[in-house]
C-alpha cells in the first residue's frame, strides 16, 4: 500500500522520530511526502520527494490534497501540527483518502473560527489521535477522537547505550523563532544561570541543539559565547544532523535533561533521565500534568518568577516510572494497524 504522510520535515529530531516510529511499524508498506528541500530522510520504505519550488506551491494554493489523492491512504503525524497563524480559513483537507492524525496537540489558538475549521476537518477524518487530555476535551465529543500518551513513548530504546554519566543535556531553544524575541535576553541569562549553577554541583553540560532550521544552534552560539572561560571546559555542544541514533545516544549519556524542547523532556523519560523543563508554551505542561510529573519547571515567559537557586538536589535525580505511558502510546496507532496489518 502506497501511504502519502502529512509531517514536518525540517531535521527536528521530535518529529524525525514520529517518522522513524511510523515507518518501522509498517515495513511492508511504502511511504511518500514532500518536503521544502531537506534532504536525507529517504529509507527502504519511505520516500521523500525535495523539491523547494513545489512543496511552496502545494501549500501556498492548498493543492497538496490533489497529490494525496493519488495514495491509498494519508497519516498525518506530528505534535502542534494545529497552532493558528493567521491560516483562520485555510483548507486543511488532505484529499478524498481515509485520513489518520496522530499525536497530535491543538494550539494555541486565538478565534473560535478556528477552531470551527479544525473541528469540522477532523469530523471528517477515519481516526484521531490526541497525545494530550486539554486538546482531546476540546474535540471529545467528535466519535472519531481518541487520546494516548506521546508517540515518542513508544519507541524502541534496547539498542541505546544509557550511562549515568553525572552531566546535564541542555536543550536549547530560540526564543524569536518558539515564543518572542522579547524573551530572549532574559532566557540566556537564566540558562547562563543554570549552566554556572549545575557545574557548581559538577555537572558536565552538553548544550544540545533539536533543529538548526529553528535557530536552536544560533542560540546555542549566543549562549556559549557568554560563558565565563573557566566554565567552557566543562561545556561541549551537540547539534542534531539527522543521525537519530547518534542523539539518542547523546542524551543516554547523562544524568540530567534539561528540556526546552517538548521531545527533549520525553526523550529524557523514555532514558531513565531526570528533567527539569523549560516552558515555551502549555503544550509541555498540559502533558507533565496528565503524567502527575510534579517537577521545578521554568516558564519562559515568567522567568523573572523563577529562582535558579530554588532547585533541590533531589530534583536533579528524581525518576519516573513510565510503564505506563510506553503501553498507552502503541495506542495511536490502533486504527492505523486495522488499516495497514490487519
Amino acid at each position: 500500500m502506497k501511504i502519502y504522510v502529512d509531517a514536518y520535515l525540517s531535521k527536528n529530531l521530535g518529529d524525525d522520530l514520529f517518522i522513524n516510529i511510523l515507518t518501522k511499524r509498517y515495513p511492508q508498506h511504502k511511504f511518500y511526502a514532500i518536503s521544502k528541500g531537506e534532504k536525507g530522510y529517504n529509507t527502504k520504505n519511505f520516500k521523500v520527494y525535495s523539491n523547494t519550488y513545489i512543496f511552496k506551491i502545494l501549500k501556498k494554493f492548498q493543492w497538496e490534497k490533489y497529490l494525496a489523492n493519488h495514495y491509498d491512504t494519508v497519516v498525518t503525524i506530528g505534535g502542534s501540527m494545529f497552532m493558528e497563524r493567521g491560516d483562520t480559513n485555510r483548507d486543511f483537507s488532505m484529499g478524498k483518502n481515509k485520513r489518520y492524525v496522530l499525536g497530535i496537540n491543538f494550539g494555541p489558538y486565538k478565534t473560535q473560527e478556528y477552531y470551527n475549521n479544525i473541528y469540522n476537518m477532523l469530523s471528517d477524518v477515519e481516526d484521531v489521535c490526541f497525545r494530550d487530555k486539554y486538546s482531546y476535551n476540546l474535540f471529545k465529543e467528535l466519535p472519531n477522537a481518541r487520546q494516548a500518551a506521546d508517540i515518542v513513548f513508544s519507541m524502541d530504546t534496547s539498542n541505546i547505550k544509557i550511562t549515568n554519566r553525572k552531566r546535564a543535556i541542555i536543550s536549547i531553544i530560540s526564543p524569536k523563532d518558539k515564543i518572542d524575541e522579547k524573551y530572549e535576553e532574559k532566557y540566556e541569562e537564566k540558562m547562563l544561570e543554570l549552566i554556572t549553577f549545575l557545574i557548581k554541583k559538577e555537572y558536565e553540560i552538553c548544550l544540545m541543539s533539536f533543529c538548526k532550521n529553528e535557530n536552536d544552534e544560533e542560540e546555542i552560539e549566543k549562549i556559549y559565547s557568554q560563558i565565563p572561560e573557566n566554565q567552557k571546559k566543562k561545556v561541549e555542544k551537540y547539534y542534531y544532523n539527522g543521525n537519530i541514533e547518534e542523539a539518542l545516544n547523546t542524551i543516554a549519556d547523562s544524568q540530567l535533561v534539561v528540556g526546552g524542547r517538548f521531545h527533549a523532556n520525553i526523550i529524557g523519560l523514555c532514558l531513565g533521565k531526570s528533567i527539569l523543563p523549560v516552558l515555551y508554551s502549555d503544550k509541555t505542561l498540559h502533558v507533565l500534568e496528565d503524567m502527575q510529573i510534579n517537577t521545578p519547571i521554568i516558564d519562559i515567559r515568567k522567568l523573572e518568577n523563577f529562582n535558579i537557586e530554588s532547585i533541590k538536589d533531589e530534583d536533579l535525580t528524581r525518576h519516573y516510572n513510565i510503564e505506563k505511558q510506553k503501553e498507552d502510546a502503541q495506542r495511536h496507532f490502533e486504527k492505523l494497524d486495522i488499516q495497514l496489518i490487519n
